[in-house]
């Protein structure tokens, strides 16, 4: 029988998982640092004390090559080719041609750095008080962010934001994660936008474009293969040969802006100090909601706050009884974690006079593989049903369309036939949610004859206890 927990193949909403932060202070002093926020201020004080703008609040073509070259906001491709750089300024015609100044200088106006009135621009009067403030440069920058998220993630390269930021977010701190397995995750998740298949390099390609624009905000920083490749220059299109970044990793700054979006949302966002003094019960039942990263993060930080003999308890009292199979399936992925160090006290559970109990510390020691064949076989025989009636009633608890993907996943193979191979022992003792289950079984089984044996045992299950 498979040890797997049941995992539902269907899009899982973006729930996030707890998080530390830095002090403020310092996530300010990286604000400021970012280019994007370096960029604005530069700009804002750039333009004063007065400089002419037009109807639509832009500098006209002359002030603007001159921006463009005092704050290097050429096209990417042309930042390490000097030559290149001084022929497009030199023929640009129109304001509008020049995107880096655009984003920039739009980035500066609707945070409040320029203000532009009667046919001038002008630093904010209080501009400079302003940067002395920690708060004002976190909101400054989260506000940055938020525009930058949009035009990067969802105009650059057609993705809904919350699908990879989701990615991002859910990832251990400090985690380099894999472009290609960005690619192959986040862009088939896509909801607005359609990139062909035949094209994964010009996909990765676009994800790429997107993520340096959040390097440019400090959100996340991403590494080459080649420490000599041109991050900037993106000119390899979907046929070339130039080497991609390696890999993308959320930064503390990062990690911050997320949380303030979700926060703004109005969706949990929880912070570590706050998440480890869940009670069991809320700690259990939040597992469900996130990704596996998630979840290894999570499980990390609320069990090193207690000792393992607490946690045991904590976590059976939370997860034993009727109705609390799914919350019980994460009670084993969060002992199997620390079965080692509670190995005497489960083989204890074993005897417990609760069937829920003492399947769940089977679970956990079979999945723990430390058990001999003989003592894996034994347990496998005296608990194996309630295992089994347990990881279905689990399953059930993720919706019919979750329930239909498990029952042809991997972790569901053998465990059906095994079930209903001896119906009198389901009922020796009767699981709380076995009648449940075979209904389910019956109903949805994608084998005729497995649902036809589900239906006949329900048929003959044994009269109800009388209270």
């Amino acid at each position: 029988m498979s040890s797997h927990h049941p995992e539902a193949q269907s899009h899982r909403r973006f729930a996030a998982r707890p998080v530390s932060l830095l002090p403020t202070e310092e996530l300010a002093h990286r604000a400021l640092s970012s280019r994007l926020m370096r960029t604005a201020v530069g700009l804002a004080r750039w333009c004063g004390p007065v400089t002419p703008v037009d109807v639509d609040g832009l500098p006209d073509l002359a002030d603007v090559r001159v921006a463009i070259e005092k704050f290097g906001l050429w096209p990417r491709a042309l930042c390490r080719d000097r030559e290149q750089r001084e022929i497009w300024t030199e023929q640009l015609d129109s304001v509008s041609q020049a995107e880096e100044f655009l984003a920039t200088w739009h980035t500066a106006q609707h945070l409040g750095m320029i203000e532009c009135e009667t046919g001038q621009a002008r630093p904010a009067p209080e501009l400079e008080r302003w940067l002395g403030s920690t708060g004002r440069i976190l909101r400054w920058w989260t506000l940055a962010f938020h525009l930058c998220v949009d035009r990067a993630l969802r105009g650059t390269a057609g993705l809904e934001p919350h699908t990879a930021l989701g990615r991002l977010y859910e990832s251990p701190n400090g985690a380099r994660i894999p472009l290609r397995l960005v690619t192959q995750e986040v862009l088939p998740a896509r909801e607005t936008h359609y990139l062909p298949s035949r094209c994964p390099a010009w996909s990765t390609v676009l994800l790429t474009r997107a993520l340096v624009q959040l390097a440019d905000a400090g959100a996340v920083s991403m590494g080459w293969h080649d420490p000599w490749h041109d991050p900037w220059s993106d000119t390899s299109g979907a046929h070339g040969h130039r080497p991609g970044p390696a890999w993308v990793q959320l930064t503390d700054l990062g990690r911050f802006g997320i949380r303030q979006i979700l926060l703004a949302e109005e969706q949990s966002a929880p912070l570590t100090e706050e998440f480890i003094r869940l009670d069991a019960d809320e700690f259990l039942d939040a597992l469900a909601d996130f990704s596996p990263d998630g979840q290894l993060v999570a499980l990390t930080a609320w069990l090193d706050a207690r000792a393992p003999q607490q946690a045991l308890r904590e976590i059976v009292a939370a997860s034993s009884g009727a109705g609390l199979a799914l919350r019980r399936w994460n009670a084993t992925m969060a002992l199997g974690s620390i079965s080692s160090r509670i190995e005497p006290d489960l083989y204890t559970l074993l005897r417990s006079a609760d069937p829920t109990v003492s399947s769940l510390a089977s679970v956990v020691l079979l999945a723990s593989r430390m058990l001999s064949d003989a003592e894996r076989a034994r347990l496998t025989a005296e608990f194996g049903h309630w295992t089994a009636i347990d990881m279905f009633a689990a399953a059930t608890c993720l919706g019919e369309t979750g329930l239909k993907s498990f029952l042809v996943s991997e972790a569901a193979e053998g465990i059906d036939r095994f079930l209903l191979g001896d119906i009198t022992r389901l009922w020796q003792p009767e699981h709380p949610d076995t009648r449940e289950v075979l209904r389910v079984l019956g109903r949805h089984h994608p084998d005729p004859s497995i649902a036809a044996r589900a239906r006949a045992a329900e048929a003959h299950a044994p009269p109800r206890p009388q209270p």
